[in-house]
């Protein structure tokens, strides 16, 4: 039957392709906001250390306000526990409300701290408290947005609509670096340390209210309505996860290694690294950063679509393989002027990019619908927490143990071999459908 010139079929696939795209676009929104959030910490971490721990020697300061980001990483596996009930039990959609929430009120919060010369040692008891509540946050936000969007993806484009989650990251820590990077242009280095650096966390109270008010305009995956009609979803779904698939979140964890260690060290470390130890001004290290963001960006999508082709697995050995093989003389690269370290941190972005893309897809293939939320976010975040909020703390211990700038690359080569030889005993779901 038709209506003018279109028929039913026509206009019911119009509006699932309409569909879709806000599926993504809200995940994407909301993913972005958190992520913009979450990155600052790591931009003004130099700034953060000078303001909120005495001055003991820079280094020792730095190391306290990497410990705090790395404590902000404890709270990700109790944030999966959480969420992920939430999310297998009551709805994907209510845990992506809740999370975006309990990013943005903390941020802001950073914004109004006073520092240590003002109230003493309780500044940094605030700060470590404001940063275990956004890594409870980040427990259930990235993996909830993979979830959402591979559920409702059809199984041939499930890898390229999931990389859009990962490019959403990219959008967030871009917007942060982009606002940082102004903040530092626009205003002296004092008024920087004075105030400037707080607009930018202030600025996350009206991310949250627009992230929230796009998650409201959506619905759940069918696959996840029609489970809960058919009461099939587990009473307890983290009894059933770690009876059945303990192994899997153990498998996930060794998988995500390029990704735990690589990503905070080329998008948080590196940035610090470049200012506090290699003396680039605040302002060029953040172009250096944002510059090589966009050279992941580029690779996102690609790596994404191409996962659908010739499937997850190929396409996650070659990105690790390319850390095992190029991370060390990459780094060795950063030392070399502006023109070397841009190219060395691109090429690290880049490669990242390759091995990034495929995850969300991948996952989500890995854990069955009625343990899904909470498979994904417990493993992943088991895996950023042990190894993703240490990296900083471990790549600047190494440096200054071994005198040798480039030794956090054999720490990111070395887990990346680990990770491709994991990968190899992958069974790729990426032509089965969803169960």
């Amino acid at each position: 039957m038709t209506v003018g010139t279109l028929t039913y079929d026509s206009i019911s696939s119009s509006y699932e392709g309409g569909y879709i795209k806000r599926v993504i676009l809200s995940c994407m929104i909301g993913n972005a906001l958190e992520w913009y959030d979450f990155a600052l910490y790591g931009y003004f971490a130099t700034t953060i250390s000078s303001l909120f721990f005495p001055k003991f020697s820079t280094f020792a300061s730095l190391m306290a306000t990497f410990g705090i980001f790395a404590a902000g990483f404890i709270m990700r596996p109790l944030g999966g526990v959480i969420f992920g009930h939430i999310g297998d039990k009551i709805g994907r959609k209510n845990a992506l409300l809740w999370s975006i929430y309990l990013m943005a009120i903390p941020t802001t919060l950073i914004g109004l701290l006073p520092t240590y010369e003002q109230i003493g040692w309780l500044a940094p008891l605030l700060l470590t408290l404001i940063r275990l509540a956004q890594g409870l946050s980040m427990g259930g936000e990235f993996t909830g947005s993979m979830i959402f969007v591979v559920e409702h993806a059809h199984q041939r484009n499930r890898g390229i609509y999931g990389s859009w989650v990962v490019f959403s990251l990219l959008i967030g820590i871009l917007v942060g670096s982009a606002v940082a990077t102004s903040t530092c242009y626009f205003l002296s280095e004092d008024q920087v340390i004075m105030w400037g650096w707080r607009i930018p966390f202030l600025l996350s109270a009206g991310g949250g209210f627009v992230g929230s008010i796009m998650r409201r305009t959506v619905h759940e995956p069918e696959q996840f309505t029609q489970a809960k009609q058919r009461h099939k979803e587990h009473s307890t779904p983290i009894v059933e996860l770690f009876h059945f698939h303990f192994k899997t979140i153990l498998y996930v964890v060794m998988i995500e290694l390029p990704l735990s260690i690589g990503f905070y060290l080329i998008v948080t470390f590196n940035n610090n690294f470049l200012t506090a130890l290699l003396n680039f001004n605040m302002v060029t290290s953040l172009m250096i950063t944002t510059l090589g963001m966009i050279a992941m960006g580029i690779m996102i999508p690609i790596s994404g679509w191409l996962s659908d082709k010739i499937g997850r697995k190929l396409v996650m050995i070659s990105g690790a393989l390319g850390f095992t093989l190029f991370a060390y003389p990459l780094f060795q690269c950063l030392e070399g002027g502006f023109s070397s370290a841009l190219l060395a941190q691109a090429s690290l972005s880049f490669i990242m990019g390759v091995f990034f893309a495929p995850i969300p897809a991948m996952l989500v293939e890995l854990f069955p619908l009625t343990v899904r939320y909470s498979g994904l976010s417990i493993a992943h975040s088991m895996s950023m927490a042990i190894f993703g909020g240490s990296a900083p703390l471990i790549a600047t211990y190494l440096i200054h143990q071994t005198s040798n700038n480039a030794a956090p690359a054999i720490y990111l080569g070395m887990a990346s071999l680990i990770s491709a030889i994991a990968l190899l005993f992958l069974k790729d779901r990426f032509k089965a459908e969803l169960n």
